[in-house]
């Protein structure tokens, strides 16, 4: 094997440079939406569509939330694989993502105090749990790593239904409400974990994701090629 050169030797540092600046982005993205889906359920007046069946079903069950969205993310990745009928590497690497996120879940979970009892504080903690997932949810899709298997079940219906992804990923968020709702219903007879939260977070997070990239995009797109 011919040694480097030392513009080949410069090119590779670089390049693991900024691949490790790209996963820090990934893991503390993580860490903060993990952080903010948390703060939700804290808030008591419902979380984000995305989290509602996880939420529901880990009190069904008598499970950690962090567990609960674990279950929930192997479905996902389970629908990509049956639909794709296939298991390529970026699903394989969905799995790991999971059992990351889910860990981070549980641990905001046992870290994070009670929630507020009254509307005047239950309010703010909601809109600053949707602010802080939009940050997180903006970090990790900078990174540009690995799509979380919510989003990417999504991505997947599309490639095979040939639809764009903002109609399905409503119609997508909707069947998740209504899921939780039935089985809140069926299960417990009252619906849990869906509320006046689970309308604001449909607007506020990603108008949260997109605030973060006005005000950070030009700073971390330097940082992520120096």
């Amino acid at each position: 094997m011919k040694p480097l050169t030392l513009a080949a030797a410069c090119t590779h540092a670089r390049v693991s440079r900024r691949m490790a600046r790209r996963l820090l982005l990934y893991v503390l993205g993580m860490n903060v939406m993990a952080a903010g889906i948390v703060l939700s359920t804290r808030a008591g007046l419902g979380v984000a569509a995305i989290s509602s069946a996880a939420y529901a079903w880990s009190q069904f069950l008598s499970i950690s939330f962090g567990t609960a969205n674990i279950l929930l993310y192997a479905v996902f990745i389970s629908a990509e694989a049956l639909l794709l009928r296939a298991f390529p590497p970026s699903l394989l690497l969905q799995i790991p993502m999971a059992l990351f996120a889910g860990l981070s879940i549980d641990l905001f979970d046992f870290l994070l105090p009670a929630g507020p009892d009254r509307f005047a504080a239950q309010l703010p903690c909601l809109l600053l749990a949707n602010v802080t997932t939009g940050i997180g949810v903006y970090g990790m899709t900078k990174a540009d790593l690995i799509l979380d298997p919510g989003n990417a079940v999504v991505a997947t219906l599309c490639t095979v239904l040939r639809k764009p992804f903002s109609y399905l990923r409503i119609r997508f968020d909707v069947s998740l409400v209504l899921f939780t709702a039935a089985s809140g219903l069926l299960i417990a007879g009252c619906i849990v974990g869906i509320g006046l939260g689970t309308v604001i977070s449909a607007w506020l997070i990603g108008r949260s994701v997109g605030a973060a990239a006005h005000a950070a995009d030009a700073s971390l797109d330097r940082w992520l090629r120096a």
